[in-house]
């Protein structure tokens, strides 16, 4: 198959759409109530050629209820392209790409444990418990690729080491979402976006000295953008730093050349 020049969505297609699915709605038992949230959800002007449809439904077995959704949309409106799904039986989520590029964040609620028109945002969680967890995955990360490029396994040291540089703009999403009081962000141009231009510096890691050095790249600019929030609770790296000296060392005594990182 070829690729060929497509077309979006025609404008107005998000209403169509919630119409004909808060019909099917009506018809589930299961379901107790279908509304739109986000820019569908406001008035036309806030939609534009980027807009998807986000659907909130409250119903009994989310899970369920949630697939039984995606095959309507599948078998009666367009075939699945793409689909990410999330959360549990509690708050299930199912994200769509449509064939047609059509694109639908539908999240289904346990009515059990929701009720139908309350508010569905969660109270802020403290910034802390939600960084620790991101500042030690990318350690635990960084820690593997170092000692993958010792061994001279570029394959998994280059995958780890480019998944560095993937923490590091979650953390950054996760102190915009604090800074902006919110986790929805219709557009960029913020000053956070700035980090992804700074990480497009760092070494290519696709060997294993520049592996070490994409490593200690990448574990200096997190250590920045927590100081710049002024989160100092992970600013201590020294034992990452210790074994990135012990790989220099540890290959220096094995060819004579040694592993040249950004120190």
């Amino acid at each position: 198959m070829t690729g060929g020049h497509s077309q979006l969505p025609a404008a107005g297609w998000q209403r169509t759409l919630a119409s004909a699915l808060a019909e099917f709605s009506t018809l589930d038992g299961r379901i107790r109530e279908m509304r739109v949230h986000g820019s569908a959800g406001g008035c036309a002007e806030t939609l534009d050629q980027w807009s998807d449809l986000d659907v909130l439904i409250t119903a009994r077995e989310p899970l369920a209820v949630a697939e039984d959704v995606v095959q309507e949309i599948a078998e009666h409106h367009a075939p699945v392209f793409a689909a990410n799904r999330s959360g549990d039986t509690n708050r299930y989520t199912v994200r769509l790409v449509l064939c047609d590029l059509r694109r639908l964040d539908l999240t289904v609620l346990d009515a059990a444990q929701h009720h139908p028109g309350a508010a569905s945002t969660s109270p802020p969680r403290d910034v802390n418990g939600v960084i620790d967890p991101l500042v030690n995955d990318f350690r635990f990360d960084a820690v593997l690729a170092a000692c993958k490029a010792a061994r001279r396994d570029v394959l998994i040291g280059a995958h780890l080491a480019l998944g560095l540089a993937r923490h590091i703009l979650v953390v950054g999403m996760v102190l915009r979402d604090q800074a902006k009081s919110t986790t929805h962000h219709r557009h960029g141009g913020t000053r956070y976006d700035a980090w992804a231009a700074r990480l497009a510096a760092a070494p290519a890691p696709y060997d294993p000295a520049a592996i070490i050095a994409a490593i200690r790249y990448y574990t200096v600019a997190l250590q920045d953008l927590l100081t710049e929030h002024g989160v100092q609770a992970h600013l201590d790296n020294g034992p990452l730093l210790t074994l990135l000296d012990a790989v220099d060392q540890h290959t220096l005594d094995a060819t004579g050349h040694g592993i040249q990182g950004i120190k």
